[in-house]
């Protein structure tokens, strides 16, 4: 798949489909007029979708596609995502969509790779996986090939990929079936590889992953519509359908993308901008004429219809990210992508963890139809990335997965799988392979702030506190915020970026009145504000400028040189995060911080 292979052990993919991987990695010709790369911080209103109509006999939709605002939840206090992989298994593949089975174990399937095993490669292989990422992880090798499903495209220019899966006892034999959605996804020539995914079926197992059947006439999707299927992961055997509407329990959720699994770089097909929902009888998934799409919701809930052409998005988010990338590599790119959807218990909120080629892109909601809002994005800069094997590598990843089976008992902690391998220095630097690493998310709380005035307590250093910025290069937004001067993060992602944010989060209220920015090197690349950054404090989830702050010395009243310091103090305010907020400045259009010191005095 695009741009990625393994870390600690040899992937067996064939050369040429690297090559054709990094090949196609790069956008080959600029878009029109298109969004600027919405910066990590910056609030902006996106385009609304038209909503569907209403199923037949219903009331008008009250509520239909939901318009995304670029971090608009206020879901969360801290959302915290490791920087590169942290736990490794002995497999090979990318892509491994994941259920949780009534035996205990996770099933998954990859593309493209020999799975947990020396066998021969494929383009699509099932697994069982057994452990969990604290005390390790075994798997093993199933199914492959012709044996899990079939391609209906034609077989030179397309092979077949997971995309989503759930085990459910749909037959009420007291034993799961396994639903594997598999698409048809474009290989061939070099310049459209992985750029259109024109159909999709449903194949189901009976014997936990072993034999698989499907109808042979024709798919269940095509026309490139709803042909990214991702599976709504609720838990294992399907345990909280229940929990998504009245009479959930009898039904399994598959979210879809139509067109392309992610941005298509050569613009073979549109780019998908939409995700939508889908509800079908647990006793029927095969059956295409039993699917229902999500095409509205009123003040009783959402509204099915069994026509296609009636369904609304649950999400719509036309932002592009890495619009102007001054080096070689993808750019311009949308934002919604094959990654997975899950039910998170102890939160009591839906997640769905989508990606680019540089950014992971987190949404949440309360109901699985929405209302979507996004939550975060975490930029990992452009490539080269850094492996696993060195220190202080950062890399981000494709495929986007986070099992129920890995979500801790009080919500908080999540792991989340990626794939990478383009520019990869060696084959064990790389993640091509069931790869995870943390995703950490802290509500927000009411509790008042208690912090009391104390001159010596650097409230940067707080345990809980975590970095909120456009984007640290090399992945060193812990510099801002170490207690060290010698460690300096820089927002440098060659964009022409026109907002720099350098913050701190806290999961609960804290009282602050001073803020004490320390700069790293500045030349005429970048390294400095254009002009003196506004304080922001979040109140409610929302930000807001603060008043009555004075800065000290003046922001740029002298020669710019490493440790600059300059003290924002203001009136006593209360949030769960402080920030500042400014335009970039050199021709590289980038800030550097060493030190980022909070304080109530």
């Amino acid at each position: 798949m695009p741009g990625h292979t393994v870390v600690d052990g040899a992937s067996q993919a064939f050369p040429d489909r690297r090559e054709t991987a990094t090949a196609t990695g790069v956008r080959r010709a600029p878009r029109g007029a298109v969004a600027s790369l919405a910066a990590a911080t910056t609030v902006a209103l996106l385009a609304a979708c038209d909503a569907g109509a209403p199923q037949d006999g219903a009331a008008p939709t009250t509520e239909g596609a939901q318009t995304v605002e670029a971090f608009g939840s206020t879901f969360a206090a801290t959302v915290r995502v490791e920087p590169r992989t942290t736990v490794l298994t002995e497999s090979d593949g990318d892509l491994w969509p994941m259920t949780w089975a009534d035996d205990g174990a996770l099933y998954t399937a990859n593309g493209d790779g020999t799975g947990f095993s020396d066998l021969p490669w494929s383009d699509i292989v099932v697994n069982r996986v057994d452990g969990d990422p604290e005390t390790g992880l075994t798997g093993e090798r199933l199914a492959e090939g012709a044996v899990v499903g079939p391609i209906w495209s034609d077989t030179v220019l397309f092979n077949r990929k997971p995309t989503g899966i759930v085990a459910v006892d749909g037959d009420g034999d007291g034993r799961d079936e396994l639903y594997l959605a598999v698409q048809d996804l474009r290989k061939k020539p070099d310049t459209q590889a992985f750029d259109e995914a024109p159909a999709a079926t449903i194949v189901r197992s009976d014997d936990y992953g072993r034999t698989w059947h499907w109808d042979r006439e024709a798919p269940m999707f095509d026309g490139h519509v709803f042909t990214t299927i991702m599976f709504l992961d609720l838990g294992q055997s399907n345990a909280h359908a229940s929990l998504v509407e009245a009479g959930g329990e009898g039904y399994v959720y598959a979210y879809g993308l139509d067109h392309n699994w992610r941005d298509s770089f050569s613009d073979t097909v549109t780019d998908p901008t939409d995700l939508f929902l889908a509800r079908v009888p647990a006793a029927s998934v095969q059956d295409r004429a039993t699917w229902e799409f999500f095409a509205g919701a009123g003040d009783d809930g959402p509204r099915w219809s069994t026509s296609i052409e009636d369904r609304t998005p649950v999400l719509s988010d036309s932002r592009r990210v890495y619009e102007g990338l001054a080096v070689s590599g993808a750019a311009d790119m949308s934002v919604l992508s094959q990654g997975s959807v899950v039910y998170n218990p102890g939160l009591d909120r839906y997640l769905y963890t989508s990606w680019t080629e540089y950014t992971w892109e987190i949404y949440e909601a309360p109901n699985a139809w929405g209302p979507w809002e996004h939550l975060a994005q975490e930029d990992f800069g452009p490539y080269p990335w850094t492996g696993t094997g060195q220190d202080g590598g950062v890399h981000g990843g494709y495929g986007v997965v986070v099992p129920s089976k890995f979500i801790s008992a009080d919500g908080r902690t999540m792991w989340a799988q990626s794939n990478w391998f383009v520019g990869a220095p060696s084959v064990p630097e790389n993640t091509y392979r069931l790869a995870l690493r943390r995703l950490v998310i802290e509500p927000r709380g009411d509790a008042p702030a208690q912090n009391a005035p104390d001159a010596t307590r650097n409230l940067a250093l707080e345990d809980g506190a975590v970095p909120l910025v456009t984007h640290a290069r090399l992945g060193l937004a812990g510099a801002i915020h170490d207690g060290e001067l010698t460690t300096v993060a820089d927002s440098n992602n060659r964009t022409p970026k026109t907002t720099d944010v350098w913050g701190l989060t806290w999961p609960s209220a804290h009282r602050v009145n001073e803020v004490t920015l320390v700069h790293g090197e500045a030349d005429s690349r970048g390294g400095r504000f254009v002009a003196e950054p506004t304080v922001e404090v979040r109140r409610d989830g929302r930000w807001q400028p603060v008043d009555e702050v004075s800065v000290s010395p003046g922001y740029g009243s002298g020669p710019a040189t490493a440790g600059d310091r300059y003290t924002f103090s203001f009136p006593d305010v209360v949030g769960d995060g402080i920030r500042l907020v400014g335009e970039p400045g050199g021709a590289q259009s980038f800030t550097t911080v060493a030190e980022l010191e909070v304080h109530l005095r």
